[in-house]
């Protein structure tokens, strides 16, 4: 098996990950505000993390023996958890002005937003990839979004929130190289947890009887979703073009609304049904090498 399959394989699973973690947020959102779940969610993260690098640190030879730049790895995890700190606030703000459907579909605009930002780095992106990013977000579409189009300031935020999410990713795939990824996504929740406890503290007030309601919630989603979610993120980045890596990584809307149907009775219409497999069928031809067939085919005739 090869490098990039494993990477793509492992990418897969955190998207189940992450489509469980909508139903965690929306659970455990019962009780406590956005910045307080995303503040108690990083602490969880980075007591994991830490636990989690001690661990290998003591009982693997080869872990312990992994060459990495340390100043590189404390820098990325600065850099992508002010960013991410930033992305997924914005997210939180926008949804009080806009819907569930519409935000998801917004979101979802980071697999649009890389190949952009990528074309004015210098980098190309293929036919088949450019095609496969048009029926994702027309998958999307049709899975996300059942109101009329407009536009409000919610809209606007979420879309900004989009943006800066595809920064993150392709920041996270520049600092993936020479770096310890448990570490990175260590720091990077920690500087999440600092802003976010801050901005809960002043913003929202905390409250441990209402933390404590939450508490299944909080440890899934500190745990799994970001905890491993994001270090196996960071990981799969080392053989992944960030591309495929967030086409991959948008499954997590397909499993989130079928974990709703299948957790909170969330029913999935037709419309929903076919939207989700557009957005499969899309991600996995992008992982096709389609275009060394039809070369060969070619070579043939």
């Amino acid at each position: 098996m090869g490098k990039e399959l494993k990477a793509s394989i492992m990418l897969f699973f955190t998207s189940i990950i992450w489509g469980l973690a909508f139903v965690a947020q929306a659970v455990g959102m019962d009780h406590i505000g956005p910045l307080t779940f995303t503040a108690v969610r990083s602490l969880v993260a980075i007591i994991f993390l830490y636990l989690t690098y001690v661990f290998f640190n003591k009982t693997s030879k080869t872990y312990r023996e992994q060459k990495f730049s340390m100043s590189r790895t404390i820098k990325g995890g600065i850099l992508c958890g002010f960013v991410f700190t930033i992305s997924i606030n914005l997210q939180q703000f926008g949804l009080v002005y806009t819907t569930a459907g519409k935000a998801s579909f917004l979101t979802a605009l980071y697999i649009v937003f890389i190949p952009i930002i990528s074309l004015f780095l210098g980098k190309k992106i293929s036919k088949k990839l450019l095609i496969c990013i048009i029926f994702a977000m027309m998958g999307t579409y049709i899975m996300s979004v059942k109101e009329s189009i407009s536009i409000n300031r919610g809209d606007i935020v979420t879309i900004i929130s989009a943006f800066i999410f595809a920064v993150h990713i392709l920041i996270l795939s520049e600092f993936s190289k020479d770096t310890n990824a448990v570490l990175l996504s260590l720091f990077q929740f920690t500087i999440c947890g600092i802003i976010s406890f801050i901005g809960a503290i002043i913003f929202e007030g905390i409250d441990i009887g209402a933390i404590l309601k939450s508490y299944v919630s909080i440890l899934y989603v500190g745990i799994l979703s970001s905890g491993v979610g994001f270090t196996i993120q960071l990981m799969a980045l080392k053989e992944l073009d960030p591309v495929i890596a967030s086409m991959i990584s948008s499954l997590e809307s397909v499993f989130g609304a079928i974990f709703g149907w299948i957790i909170l009775s969330q029913r999935m219409n037709e419309r929903e049904i076919i939207g989700a497999i557009i957005i499969f069928m899309a991600t996995l031809i992008a992982q096709l090498p389609i275009e060394v067939y039809f070369n060969r085919r070619l070579r043939k005739h």
